[in-house]
């Protein structure tokens, strides 16, 4: 069994308002349980809304190092916990490991103290391709955003998860991410902007909730769940766009909604 859970789908800047908080207002951050693992996948301000996974062994998958996605780590609690190793996985970026990626923003001047002062002990991981968690089989594709991001596809049980937020859509990037995401089970994707709204942010690296109905058509996928809600929007308008959309293949991401997978055959 594997259970999925959200803690946090905003895109580009944490938000906080009564008018957002179905959706939620939280960065970048989700929870990938098994009955030994937990894996989080980026680890924006979501993370610090982050349950208790007892001895499960923790790992953080970072896509990229933009600020909205790595702003959960200084606070994240198990780094204040005597004994209690985090693994933490990267592709280098600018020249930067994964480690030099996260001591940029734990350290002075950004943060008051430096990450070897945090009594948890934090391994570092620099990836360029697949590797295992337990037994959960990781692969990557490079998605299309500006510095770069990684595209995670997690295997276990019969299922697949693809997460593929910080994407923007061309039609040959949206043709490879269908071949990467065939037949998953479910696919987290970009759908920051709208249609209407893509024309004037394009380049800005981040894809719209069309393109992932066109996505679940061209892989096959069982559900394609929207992520990386733009920041202007409100609960009120994104209930509104999901509204637009079959129900049984798009969902809109819903801060602390969760998704169970049971094991095939």
């Amino acid at each position: 069994m594997m259970k999925l859970t959200v803690l946090g789908a905003r895109g580009s800047m944490a938000i906080s308002g009564i008018e957002d908080s179905i959706y939620g207002g939280a960065t970048s951050a989700y929870l990938l349980e098994t009955k030994d693992q937990a894996i989080f996948l980026d680890a924006g301000t979501g993370l610090l809304d982050a349950p208790e996974v007892g001895e499960k062994k923790v790992s953080i998958l970072l896509t990229h190092p933009h600020a909205d996605h790595m702003l959960g780590l200084p606070m994240f609690y198990y780094f204040f916990r005597k004994g209690r190793k985090v693994d933490l996985y990267a592709v280098p970026r600018g020249g930067l490991s994964a480690k030099e990626q996260v001591e940029k923003l734990i350290s002075p001047p950004l943060w008051p103290v430096s990450l070897d002062v945090y009594p948890g002990e934090v391994e570092f991981h620099d990836i360029t391709g697949p590797f295992s968690l337990g037994d959960v089989q990781v692969d990557l594709m490079e998605s299309n955003h500006p510095g770069g991001s990684a595209i995670y596809g997690l295997n276990r049980g019969g299922h697949r998860i693809v997460y593929a937020t910080d994407f923007e859509h061309t039609e040959e990037k949206l043709k490879e991410l269908a071949e990467f995401s065939q037949d998953a089970s479910l696919v987290l994707y970009d759908g920051q902007y709208t249609e209407e709204e893509y024309p004037k942010r394009k380049g800005f690296g981040h894809s719209t909730q069309e393109k992932g109905l066109e996505l679940q058509k061209m892989s096959g996928a069982k559900k394609v769940m929207i992520v990386h809600h733009d920041p202007y929007h409100t609960d009120e308008e994104l209930a509104r766009m999901e509204e637009a959309f079959p129900a049984d293949r798009i969902v809109f991401a819903k801060e602390k909604a969760s998704i169970v997978f049971e094991e095939k055959g």
